[in-house]
């Protein structure tokens, strides 16, 4: 290995982060659309410095996510569908999400010395937005694989725990037409399940519930309780409580079904998941990413049983267990 070229990229990485992610922003890749345009042209519309447009989208060509034509540009046709909020496998959200997270990961060093995360103020709601529907582009294709992997057809209740904007429950009540599904979330991310429910027309199946799953109820009588990924942002002891809760929200018999990002006992590997534990470093009191191991052992103390695992999508898993009849 050439160490000297692989710290210089490990330390220069941020560099293309902020590229695409300040475009995105200010609305660079929606101004060019499908279209070709000229970086004045695109300035003046965004009411942006030309120079700075100019020089970011010559460096947007370099990085081969825009095309150059002279003294005009255009968003290369295969990352269309990514970076417009519109397309068909959008992460715009996602990715504006992560100029929350960069503020988090430039006091990793603070964090170091003190073990409590980076200090941030209360999210705006651009943020808050931005993180909710991130969890729809990021959850898309992870739920879309579960409701193909797992049987759900004798399933009648679903409990999408802390399910964000709903593209859980919508994606299984969609695959399970006799499913009726719940999405329960705090009072921000559920205003915006409200709106993805609405948009799909499945209000009679689909419905919500606000409430702070740590501390309110959960109801009761649900065949499966789906929690996914909210665990990275828990301590084993609030892991093991929310559990517990959901154990006592199943029908006997019920089915827990935990997707989340997870380890090998070494907590090395896979190294995204490794790098998302720093992230939940840096943004949480507690949370980490969790291996196999401990997440099995926290669902047996729960009172799970018949516990195994489901691969889904990019670097994450489904780990799923029954509560004995």
């Amino acid at each position: 290995m050439d160490w000297g070229q692989r710290i210089e990229t490990m330390t220069s990485g941020y560099r293309d982060s902020c590229i695409l992610v300040a475009a995105l922003k200010v609305g660079i890749f929606e101004a060019l659309g499908e279209r070709w345009r000229s970086a004045p042209d695109i300035a003046a519309a965004l009411v942006l410095d030309a120079r700075a447009v100019d020089v970011v989208m010559c460096a947007l060509v370099a990085a081969e996510v825009l095309r150059q034509d002279g003294d005009l540009f255009a968003i290369e046709p295969d990352a269309r569908p990514f970076l417009l909020r519109e397309g068909e496998a959008t992460m715009a959200s996602i990715i504006g999400h992560n100029l929350s997270l960069m503020k988090n990961w430039v006091q990793l060093d603070q964090v170091l010395r003190t073990g409590k995360p980076a200090a941030r103020s209360e999210r705006t709601t651009e943020e808050m937005r931005d993180f909710i529907c991130g969890m729809a582009d990021v959850s898309r294709k992870s739920s879309e694989e579960v409701a193909a992997k797992v049987d759900l057809t004798e399933a009648r209740r679903l409990l999408d725990l802390g399910g964000g904007p709903g593209t859980a429950a919508l994606t299984f009540a969609r695959a399970n037409p006799g499913l009726h599904c719940v999405v329960y979330d705090l009072p921000g991310p559920i205003g915006i399940a409200v709106e993805q429910i609405k948009a799909a027309g499945l209000e009679e199946r689909v419905t919500i519930w606000s409430g702070d799953f740590l501390v309110d109820p959960l109801g009761e009588g649900f065949d499966v309780v789906y929690i996914s990924n909210i665990i990275h942002m828990l301590d084993p002891a609030q892991t093991l409580l929310l559990l517990e809760k959901g154990r006592a929200a199943l029908t006997p018999g019920g089915r827990i079904m935990v997707k989340d990002f997870f380890l090998d006992d070494a907590r090395t590997s896979p190294a995204w998941t490794a790098q998302f534990s720093v992230n939940m470093l840096v943004g949480t009191a507690g949370g980490k990413s969790y291996t196999f191991n401990e997440m099995l052992d926290l669902m047996g103390q729960a009172g799970f049983a018949d516990c195994h695992t489901i691969e889904v999508a990019r670097n994450s898993q489904v780990i799923s267990g029954r509560l004995e009849s």
